[in-house]
């Protein structure tokens, strides 16, 4: 199979998982902001923490009223309702996954900054804008599933103005694992994690300066644990939703989650740069 064709595959599975009813049953766990948090105590609720991380990369981004953002992979437009309420920013909500897209069209109608918002079909790979187009490109956890970060990156460099601001988040891995670590790692994300140091890399040469990288990386464990206990309290409600053959599915999934992340070698970063005014 060719890499191309790899990365097709690969894709076609994401959009497949997204659009099953396991996705639209996790949102009962999710809520609408569908990452990992800011875990401030044993009773804290998920959402809330999830909506912290939020709340800190818009503030690390410096997204004020009026900004325009380009939002990639964009869930249910949790975090478009989020800036365009909390930060009066204007957005373009993007996502591959159809089903998404109208949940989040559906969730936003009648909600506060709606008037501010736009969901649209896009892939963070290709995006059909134009040059400079945007004040700030978001991406939220979603980037260790590309099949061509530099592609990606590239693109985010393109249709944000001279001047404008990349703001992104990523689970990434840590140091260099030990092969049970990696082979671990290796079934969460088949495309493969990029470290901290790939990412400001990739940024650089993306077109980007003067990056700011925000280790958040103790709040991962804690969260997927929580998650974890989430999804098992709620199992009879999710298989209600989808079935119970993919909560367990599921339950294993978020399994290796927290084995990875006790490992050590999965961490989470924040990064924002500003694009380069000059070649």
């Amino acid at each position: 199979m060719t890499k191309s064709s790899d990365a097709e595959t690969f894709q076609a599975e994401i959009i497949r998982r997204y659009d099953a009813p396991m996705y639209r049953a996790m949102l009962e766990v999710y809520g609408d902001q569908i990452h990992p948090g800011f875990l401030e105590g044993d009773d804290d609720d998920i959402r809330e923490a999830a909506l912290r991380a939020t709340a800190r990369l818009a503030q690390l981004a410096n997204i004020t009223a009026g900004a325009s953002v380009l939002e990639t992979a964009c869930g249910v437009g949790g975090t478009a309702r989020y800036l365009a309420a909390a930060r009066g920013a204007t957005v373009v909500a993007t996502n591959i996954a159809r089903s998404q897209l109208a949940t989040a069209e559906e969730w936003t109608r009648n909600a506060p900054g709606a008037g501010r918002i736009r969901f649209e079909f896009a892939d963070y790979h290709a995006l059909p804008y134009a040059d400079s187009s945007f004040d700030v490109y978001w991406c939220q956890d979603s980037l260790l599933f590309s099949t061509d970060k530099p592609r990606a990156l590239a693109e985010a460099a393109r249709v944000v103005r001279p001047g404008g601001i990349i703001a992104i988040s990523d689970l990434v891995v840590v140091g260099t694992p030990v092969p049970d670590a990696a082979a671990l790692l290796t079934a969460i994300s088949a495309p493969g994690f990029w470290s901290a140091e790939d990412y400001r890399n990739g940024l650089t040469a993306a077109g980007f300066e003067g990056i700011v990288v925000e280790d958040w990386s103790r709040h991962v464990l804690p969260s997927f644990d929580l998650l974890t206990a989430e999804i098992a309290a709620k199992r009879a409600q999710l298989a209600a939703i989808a079935s119970e053959a993919d909560v367990a599915e599921t339950l294993e999934r978020y399994a290796l989650w927290c084995k990875a992340s006790r490992t050590g070698n999965l961490g989470w970063v924040a990064l924002v740069g500003i694009r380069r005014t000059m070649p």
